[in-house]
């Protein structure tokens, strides 16, 4: 695993170099002007001329990104790369259609802009690959009902994106000749190629990944999970998820699930029945095959980590500290874990019998329900809050490790850092999907 402090580097080092490119963007279009001089006309002009520049970094950064996402998935964790996509996206979007905008601002002639000119191939390249980008930002926002299929194609259309982009650039912009502009097409070009052979190695080497299912177990009313066996031991770090794909049932594209045990030569995915994807999962049968791409996540212990551990989990959020704790269970030196466990009711409570079937002065488990219409005691009462915390758990010196609802992740670790808890030390796994 990178520390703490080496993902930061990096993450400074490539903010740096992001920042470097549209400031000599910025040089290389606004460098030479005579601002003294120039009309409301020309300064759009000119914007529009930068905006196209960022505009086809952004694209490109979105793409490549893509492509290499699981290969720094090992820095960041693909979940972290993703929805940082997601948002970047909103923001490209934006920049892509201020460039046609102020470019009839700048003449004001829409129909040059918004037509395709086919008696300049250039400028028709250009309309339509605009357009092109629309379809992919749409399809995009409709990810959870796009079929896999239909995904995979989307892919292959953001790379008929990138040349069209490209040529319409090279043909029609007017600092193709700047030198920042020159090693910006360089760097982009080489980095499109390099993601596209990476993406297609990894896509053929996932391919063998098939894995039948041995067992579908009912949890609770609303959670089952699934057991599959890969043909070959699948090597992951407990807390790490797969993305799980059941081809022939017309689902959506695929959908992640954390490992809820640890065995190499045995998977286990638990679920809870909330949509069409987790409703077909749990029709699957005995002998089923399913394909599964990973492991992916960064929700896992740091071995060179001293300090005690504690996990925060709300519903099918246990599952992650599952594969974990039975980890630990096997280890010479166990960590010391304690585990705050939020459920409605008892009955809800997932793994109860596992994690009550646990002894050893290195694990301390405590259940909370929210919704229990009886009390009995070696129970708290109510939503996992910073008083519930504060009152079972010493905070000083810990780790914590938080998976469960949006709003209590986000509770629980604001009052972690209100109490002085060091930001490095609250890892956070969303449901990001």
């Amino acid at each position: 695993m990178i520390p703490y402090q080496k993902k930061q580097a990096i993450g400074i080092i490539l903010g740096f170099l992001f920042i470097l490119t549209i400031a000599s963007i910025f040089y290389a279009v606004f460098g030479s002007i005579d601002t003294s001089g120039i009309t409301l006309s020309a300064f759009f002009y000119y914007l529009s001329q930068f905006l196209a520049l960022i505009g086809f970094f952004f694209i490109s950064l979105l793409i490549i990104s893509g492509d290499l996402a699981r290969l720094f998935d090992s820095i960041f964790g693909i979940d972290k790369i993703i929805k940082t996509q997601r948002k970047f996206s909103i923001f490209t979007y934006f920049i892509v259609f201020s460039h046609p905008l102020f470019m009839i601002l700048s003449n004001n002639s829409a129909v040059n802009y918004l037509m395709p000119r086919f008696g300049e191939l250039p400028f028709a390249i250009g309309t339509i690959s605009l357009y092109i980008f629309a379809g992919i930002m749409l399809s995009s926002l409709l990810y959870k009902r796009v079929s896999y299929r239909m995904w995979q194609y989307l892919h292959v259309l953001s790379y008929i994106l990138f040349i069209f982009i490209l040529y319409h650039s090279l043909n029609v912009g007017s600092h193709v000749d700047k030198l920042p502009i020159k090693i910006l097409y360089y760097v982009l070009g080489i980095l499109f190629v390099i993601g596209i052979i990476y993406r297609t190695s990894y896509k053929l080497q996932q391919r063998k990944n098939k894995f039948v299912v041995k067992e579908v177990r009912k949890e609770t009313n609303d959670t089952f999970t699934i057991f599959v066996e890969p043909k070959e031991p699948v090597k992951f770090n407990p807390g790490q998820f797969f993305f799980l794909r059941l081809d022939g049932r017309k689902l959506h594209a695929r959908h992640p699930f954390s490992v809820s045990n640890y065995d190499e030569k045995r998977l286990s995915f638990t679920l809870k029945d909330t949509g069409r994807f987790t409703k077909e999962a749990r029709k699957l049968k005995l002998g089923d095959e399913i394909k599964i791409e990973g492991p992916f996540g960064k929700f896992v212990i740091e071995e060179e980590e001293s300090k005690d551990l504690v996990f925060i989990a709300g519903g099918v959020g246990i599952a992650p500290f599952m594969s974990i704790i039975k980890d630990n269970i096997n280890r010479d030196k166990k960590r010391n874990i304690t585990l705050l466990y939020g459920s409605r009711t008892e009955k809800e409570i997932i793994f109860k019998k596992e994690l009550d079937s646990i002894n050893g002065s290195w694990f301390k488990k405590v259940y909370a329900l929210s919704q229990e219409n009886k009390k009995s005691s070696g129970y708290e009462y109510g939503r996992i809050d910073e008083v519930l915390l504060l009152r079972n758990v010493d905070i000083k010196n810990k780790k914590f490790y938080i998976c469960g609802p949006q709003e209590m992740m986000k509770q629980i670790s604001s009052a972690l850092r209100e109490n002085g808890v060091d930001k490095k030390d609250i890892i956070i796994e969303e449901f990001f999907w």
